[in-house]
């Protein structure tokens, strides 16, 4: 097995946690999303990765989005048409993630994930380069709910959450 997908493994089961979105010149709060994301991995066939990820908006929107990849040696690549991108681990509880856009191909996204000692928290560190000028910064906060991927409610209720600015 390799360090990514050993890593990537450690992170399996179901995430809550809230989004906020910066501007990168102001720092002030341009939008937030609350979200459920599960991950599952498969150590044979395609995909290797599996997350699902389901969000709610401030004035009650809702979206649920799934997106796949592929490990290729120790790196995990993703290109679903709508997103793209590769991850792969940089130390022992750090995973580097850079991805983009189909529709903003001057876009790009460089991602931390950082996952606490204990397994239970992941810190996520977004940021936003258009042009390689960078434009926007995201910090996500995440509580783990449970170990097991199985635990997907087939209805999603909001979070019990709350955004920064509520």
């Amino acid at each position: 097995m390799n360090n990514t997908f050993a890593l990537m493994s450690r992170h399996r089961g179901i995430w809550e946690g809230c989004y906020t979105h910066l501007d990168a010149g102001s720092l002030k709060i341009v939008e937030q999303q609350l979200f459920r994301i599960r991950v599952e991995l498969f150590a044979q066939g395609h995909p290797s990765y599996r997350q699902t990820s389901h969000y709610w908006w401030p004035d009650g929107r809702e979206q649920e989005l799934q997106y796949e990849g592929s490990m290729h040696g120790d790196t995990l690549q993703i290109d679903n048409g709508r997103i793209w991108g590769h991850c792969r681990a940089i130390s022992v509880d750090t995973l580097y993630m850079e991805f983009g856009y189909t529709v903003t191909p001057e876009q790009r996204v460089a991602e931390m994930i950082q996952l606490s000692e204990n397994g239970e928290h992941r810190a996520r560190t977004w940021h936003w380069l258009r042009s390689g000028v960078l434009e926007r910064i995201t910090l996500v906060r995440e509580t783990r709910r449970s170990h097991d991927p199985a635990h997907w409610p087939s209805q999603q209720p909001r979070p019990a959450l709350s955004f920064d600015a509520e």
